[in-house]
């Protein structure tokens, strides 16, 4: 074949095979383009849910949190309402003292009773909150009168009798406490009982001790008591303000 065919040749085979690469080049970036949208759409589409998810997430946690405060608002409002009620424990003078019924109970709790009690008297206030639940007797009294006789326990004529009562001793300080304060609530505070001459301190002073000034001493004691219950519930209503 001269040179003259050969180039006609490529002439005409040319360009018949450009339309073709041209035609699947085409093709290709047709479908190049489709997938790319494709990956786009669907990248924007799980975009679109995760921040979905995202903020049903943050919304979530919001309840939770305005749930946790709500919770802990109602609990310390009951907490605040609960001091508000042992707030009914006044501290009340040595004149009320005085004129107090020693047969109502004072309403002071367990809690209330480790402020006051000392020495050897120390781990006898589920006792003597137990008498007052049991019997018609103020427990401030009757601590009173065994802090009185027996100088909080430490000094006793005989063992164990903190309260200064009859002349014999006791196998514990809680024995003796709940022997008196039974005498107390039934021949003392009733008025059925045998040494009944009121229900003031004052009144039981006249059968329980020979000492005209016992009333003064044990009201003190009974005064002091309730001072130092009243600042600590007030103390407390304080710290939750």
């Amino acid at each position: 074949m001269n040179e003259q065919n050969r180039y006609s040749e490529l002439q005409v085979n040319g360009p018949r095979w450009s339309r073709t690469t041209l035609l699947l080049i085409a093709v290709g970036t047709i479908l190049s383009i489709m997938l790319l949208l494709i990956a786009l759409w669907l990248g924007v589409g799980r975009v679109h849910s995760e921040s979905k998810e995202a903020a049903a997430a943050i919304a979530n946690e919001k309840n939770a949190s305005a749930q946790e405060i709500d919770l802990a608002n109602s609990l310390r409002e009951k907490t605040v309402d609960y001091v508000l009620e042992k707030e009914e424990i006044p501290a009340y003078s040595y004149a009320q003292v005085q004129a107090m019924d020693m047969s109502v109970p004072s309403g002071v709790s367990v809690e209330d009773l480790k402020l006051v009690t000392k020495h050897k008297l120390v781990g006898t206030e589920e006792t003597l909150y137990q008498l007052e639940q049991e019997y018609d007797l103020n427990c401030l009294f009757l601590l009173a009168i065994a802090s009185h006789e027996s100088a909080y326990g430490t000094a006793q004529f005989r063992p164990n009798n903190v309260c200064g009562y009859g002349g014999k001793g006791f196998s514990s300080v809680n024995e003796c406490l709940e022997t008196v304060g039974r005498a107390l609530a039934n021949s003392y505070l009733s008025p059925s009982g045998a040494y009944y001459k009121g229900n003031t301190i004052a009144a039981v002073n006249r059968t329980y001790a020979a000492d005209g000034a016992w009333n003064v001493k044990v009201a003190n004691k009974v005064t002091y008591f309730y001072q130092v219950i009243s600042e600590n519930h007030n103390a407390q209503l304080e710290k939750l303000k």
